[in-house]
């Protein structure tokens, strides 16, 4: 733009000289007749009345080019301070906006967290009065029956100390099994509530090892074969493990404990045309090889666990230590079926 303007005045330049070179042609002309001094001198004069001319309009000239630089100048000023202000506003609306939206989503999950948290409350709260609930129907279930064997031990010694020659030898043999029963009964039920109770607590002292599962299993056949006090039907024990592949890393007497009583529970009485073909079931587990599965076909634990205070606690016993050692535990109908890891 610049050069345009300059380009137009050496135009404009050209044009004035070629105007006073007229002018001057066409004054000598008119005056050729005149003596030469006044020639010089109209000449003279005409030349100081042209530049006179020729620098008013050069001067005008350069005003409105430098008129039209200012305005050019300041348009160009106003225009980047335009630009500048719109991109102020833009920046700092955008960043209200992602401010706003922040804090949008920020109170969104802090709502859902509180949301969650009720819920939470209140399915604790219901569960803590369910617990609650279980817990009185056990205590009161328990009382029960730790107050009849404890009775009748009670009662029959009292007999027998305050009476025994009244007493046949007939009559003191089976007093004193049913006072062998009912201590052995009672003995049983305080046991498994204080294992129940550490378990629940964290409390419990394990003796950890490696054993293998095989044994475990032929093991817990043995001791139930050996503290049988009557005849019992065959248990079976069919295992699919390689040997060598069933170590686990366990409380190898507290597992064999278990095992046992699922495999024939203590003082369970057989009725009359009553089959108890329990079987053991070893195998891998299926959808994670990194755990032996073991399941006790028609075991005596499942029977009457609602009215079996003792049942249900060695259930409950069972169900805690194996999965505090990563295994799971569950009953369908009268079998269980527990999985435990692989060292």
């Amino acid at each position: 733009m610049k050069q345009l303007y300059i380009t137009l005045l050496l135009l404009l330049g050209l044009a004035g000289n070629a105007f006073a070179k007229n002018s001057a042609d066409s004054l000598a002309s008119v005056h050729a007749k005149l003596p030469v001094a006044e020639k010089l001198e109209l000449y003279r004069e005409h030349l100081q009345h042209q530049n006179a001319e020729e620098n008013a309009f050069y001067h005008s000239l350069i005003n409105q080019l430098n008129n039209s630089f200012q305005a050019k100048s300041l348009q160009t000023r106003y225009t980047k301070t335009s630009s500048l202000i719109y991109s102020v506003l833009i920046v700092v609306l955008s960043a209200f906006g992602i401010y706003l939206i922040f804090n949008v989503r920020r109170i969104l999950k802090l709502y859902r967290i509180e949301k969650q948290n009720r819920e939470k409350t209140q399915e604790l709260l219901m569960n803590t009065e369910d617990i609650n609930t279980i817990k009185a129907r056990f205590l009161q279930d328990i009382s029960y029956k730790i107050r009849t064997p404890l009775n009748s031990v009670m009662g029959l010694s009292e007999i027998l100390a305050n009476n025994p020659e009244l007493i046949e030898a007939e009559d003191v043999k089976s007093i004193s099994e049913t006072i062998q029963e009912n201590s052995q009964e009672l003995q049983q039920l305080v046991n498994a509530v204080l294992d129940l109770s550490r378990l629940e607590s964290g409390m419990m002292k394990y003796n950890l090892s490696d054993y293998s599962l095989i044994q475990i299993c032929q093991d817990a056949i043995s001791v139930v074969r050996l503290h049988s006090d009557t005849p019992i039907p065959p248990i079976g024990f069919n295992c699919t493990v390689e040997e060598g592949r069933d170590i686990i890393h366990t409380d190898v007497t507290r597992l064999t404990q278990i095992l046992s009583e699922m495999l024939h529970t203590p003082l369970h009485k057989v009725e009359q045309g009553e089959e108890e073909n329990v079987c053991i079931n070893l195998s891998v587990c299926k959808e994670n090889g990194a755990f032996l599965q073991v399941e006790v076909k028609h075991s005596p634990m499942t029977r009457n666990a609602d009215e079996d205070s003792l049942n249900s606690i060695r259930q409950k016993i069972a169900q805690l230590l194996i999965e505090h050692f990563g295994g799971t535990f569950s009953i369908q109908s009268e079998d269980i079926l527990f999985t435990y890891p692989l060292k």
